[in-house]
């Protein structure tokens, strides 16, 4: 877009224009910074291409990127010391709803949300204490040209048939203490439906099958994308953006969405950011239907906004995971069961951690 010559206010309205984007008299008024985390990697630059410059350029707000991945734990310590240093923080829905519990984070200022916009997000998508960031699945990921003559794998069971399917493996680690139970289970045969509560025995008890033909144990999504960049492994669990951005550059992936595990991750504002009011603003810009879209057709996650596919090309969307042809085929992550307290004040997510941590030690 060329850049325009106007007044202040004039600038940014136009761009606001120019990008169909609405933004309130209030936010014309403002200036000043938010602070925003944007992980890493592709994901990153997606984030910042989508979201952070437009919005600069929409609002005047100065957008400081931090890259790097928001934890539950790094909320916590901002919290017991008082002292936040991000006001947008990128969470999973697990830690989203924990955090929440915590009282650590802040109300969603909905009442400057369009209503059309509102209409719009998943209800899933607009609790009161966070927005929806995205869709995203953990598939089970493999190279077509390792696996021919109709011998792919199609489910996690396969992953673990090692003899009928042969090949290095890559594998979810279950150090943030979810995904990593679900697809053991699956590959052990439980049914969809009956997944939760999780039986972390019988979850264990999997992953000791499986666990001495794993060649790397994957956290990040850069790592997990990078393993199959360089043909490090040649089937096993993958985030689906990462892999289709894979697919972009003509690597002979496929991804299989039977079993996937579908996630909703959160924007939300930890309680005492220093610059809240621009935060409540920077995320109500980024939920609108061409930011997502945007930042979907950058890698491919599903928007939470229902009217960002009507600025998608039909190819690309029919690959996001929030898709209506692939919801059926994959199995919902529940983040309210991790948020569940035993008698002793313990998370079933503190749980996993931990037993996560015994495990993978031994």
């Amino acid at each position: 877009m060329k850049r325009l010559k106007f007044s202040a206010i004039g600038k940014i309205a136009a761009f606001a224009v120019a990008l169909g984007l609405q933004v309130t008299g209030a936010a014309l008024a403002d200036s000043g910074s938010v602070t925003v985390h944007v992980g890493t990697g592709d994901w990153a630059e997606a984030n910042i291409k989508a979201y952070v410059e437009p919005f600069e350029r929409a609002t005047g707000i100065k957008v400081v990127p931090i890259k790097g991945w928001s934890t539950y734990a790094e909320l916590k310590l901002w919290q017991d010391s008082n002292n936040v240093e991000v006001d947008v923080m990128y969470m999973p829905p697990s830690d989203t709803v924990a955090a929440n519990k915590q009282g650590w984070l802040q109300k969603i200022d909905y009442s400057i949300y369009p209503k059309e916009q509102i209409d719009n997000i998943k209800p899933a998508a607009k609790p009161p204490f966070g927005v929806g960031a995205l869709y995203y699945s953990i598939a089970l990921s493999y190279f077509k040209d390792k696996f021919t003559g109709g011998q792919a794998p199609q489910s996690w069971a396969d992953l673990w048939d090692v003899a009928k399917y042969p090949g290095k493996r890559t594998m979810y680690s279950g150090h943030i203490g979810v995904g990593v139970w679900e697809i053991a289970l699956l590959a052990d045969g439980v049914d969809p439906k009956d997944l939760y509560p999780i039986d972390f025995d019988r979850a264990i008890a999997s992953l000791n099958k499986i666990r001495p033909h794993i060649t790397k144990w994957w956290e990040d999504g850069s790592d997990n994308q990078q393993l199959f960049a360089d043909r490090f492994v040649d089937v096993g669990a993958a985030f689906n953006g990462r892999i289709g951005n894979l697919q972009k550059k003509g690597m002979p992936l496929t991804i299989e969405w039977n079993q996937a595990l579908l996630f909703a991750d959160y924007w939300v504002i930890p309680k005492g950011a220093k610059n809240a009011e621009n935060a409540q603003k920077f995320i109500q810009f980024i939920t609108q239907p061409e930011p997502q879209a945007t930042f979907a057709s950058s890698i491919p996650y599903g928007p939470t906004n229902e009217g960002a596919y009507a600025f998608l090309d039909e190819k690309v969307a029919k690959q996001l995971p929030s898709h209506s042809s692939l919801i059926s085929k994959q199995v919902l992550f529940n983040p309210n069961w991790y948020a569940q307290k035993d008698s002793k004040g313990k998370t079933n997510l503190e749980k996993g951690v931990a037993l996560w941590n015994e495990w993978i030690l031994q």
